[in-house]
């Protein structure tokens, strides 16, 4: 069975990235109806997670942090599941004054809204003595109730949330996207609020690897010491470069305009420089002999924090999407290959399994490369400007 779950891990994260190069060439609707929304997706995603939950009854795990955290991801699985299934999405084409009650699905089919939405009036507003747009905003009447939909301000009405999509070039008509998810939605947001909470337990359970692998370093105080700075320093500069990249001057997105940007931010950026310091420790472990049993237990003292940052940027990203878009999740290349980086540093915070840490976590920096550099420079997609 162990074997099986990881022939089945190995073969859901190559899948991931193959699917990635694939749309750089034929295109996200292709993969979108090919890979990601296919049968056998969902199906190899489906038999990962029972042979994961027959394992682990198995092995009869009974510390709870650890039961919880992998029932957060259960239930996340569950969310996405959900969502998959009993998720209506479409656009809402408007034009000034004139009102309507449908929308327009991705097979452009017409369907009904259970309401009546008309647009009175569409602006454009700019950042301060500029000429680059700051928002985005439709005024409307949903069944004579007047709305504001704007970027990263969403409306809902019956169970239906309606999104600031585009506008026409005329200024005189707007698209909204519109999003029907009343079981997907809750189910995964109750997984990340599940994974939060037993991520802070992981790293403060006395029984746990993080606490296991400070209890080995306990004899070399003064180089954490020098390593915590040297993370601070790296993770400021990071900071400082990435909020500068994003300010209104330089990159004024109007849905980057958001309050969650800088956690998102921070969130990644600590994971990053965690995961830099994991790479440099590991590569010192491979050159040096000597050094290899200690370089060994301070990058597995640093992987669960980063792994814990690592899921905090991911999730957080994904609420502010579905604040944004409408989407918690889009299969976007950057999406994928954090949630693959994710999945491939997971693998060595489970102590059972015998590898070479040192190797692998070096060669594990790779993803994070792609992440960033491949994804900007070749893969592309909604993230490639960060």
């Amino acid at each position: 069975m162990k074997k099986a779950i990881v022939l089945l891990y190995i073969v859901v994260v190559a899948v991931m990235a193959a699917a990635t190069i694939v749309e750089r060439y034929q295109g996200t609707d292709y993969v979108s109806e090919h890979y990601y929304g296919a049968w056998w997706f969902s199906a190899l995603w489906a038999l990962l997670a029972a042979a994961g939950i027959f394992w682990f009854l198995k092995q009869r795990v009974r510390r709870l942090s650890v039961v919880l955290l992998h029932l957060s991801l259960v239930v996340i699985l569950l969310g996405a599941l959900l969502t998959h299934l009993t998720a209506v999405r479409g656009v809402v084409p408007l034009r000034k004054g004139i009102p309507t009650n449908e929308y327009l699905t991705r097979d452009m089919y017409l369907h009904q809204l259970p309401f009546t939405i008309c647009l009175e009036d569409f602006e454009m507003q700019f950042y301060e003595g500029s000429d680059m747009p700051s928002d985005y905003i439709s005024h409307v009447r949903i069944d004579g109730e007047p709305v504001t939909i704007s970027m990263n301000n969403i409306a809902s009405k019956n169970g239906i949330r309606l999104y600031q999509m585009d506008f026409d070039p005329d200024l005189e008509g707007s698209i909204l996207s519109m999003n029907s998810d009343p079981w997907g939605t809750p189910v995964t947001y109750v997984g990340y609020a599940l994974l939060f909470v037993t991520l802070v337990w992981m790293l403060a359970d006395p029984k746990g690897g993080f606490r296991y692998e400070l209890s080995q370093l306990r004899n070399h105080r003064t180089a954490l010491t020098v390593f915590a700075v040297a993370i601070l320093v790296c993770f400021i500069f990071l900071m400082n470069h990435f909020l500068g990249k994003y300010s209104p001057e330089n990159h004024p997105l109007p849905v980057l305009n958001s309050r969650l940007l800088p956690i998102h931010i921070a969130t990644i950026m600590m994971a990053y420089t965690l995961l830099f310091f994991i790479f440099l420790s590991s590569l010192v472990g491979i050159i040096k002999s000597k050094f290899r049993q200690t370089t060994l237990h301070l990058s597995q003292l640093l992987l669960f924090p980063a792994i814990a940052f690592l899921c905090y940027g991911i999730f957080i990203g994904a609420i502010w999407a579905n604040v944004s878009w409408g989407t918690y999740w889009s299969w976007d290349p950057k999406e994928t290959w954090a949630l693959i980086t994710l999945m491939v540093y997971a693998v060595p915070a489970h102590r059972s399994i015998r590898m070479n840490r040192h190797v692998y976590m070096t060669l594990a920096f790779l993803t994070i490369l792609i992440t960033y550099f491949g994804v900007n420079f070749f893969l592309g997609g909604m993230h490639s400007y960060a």
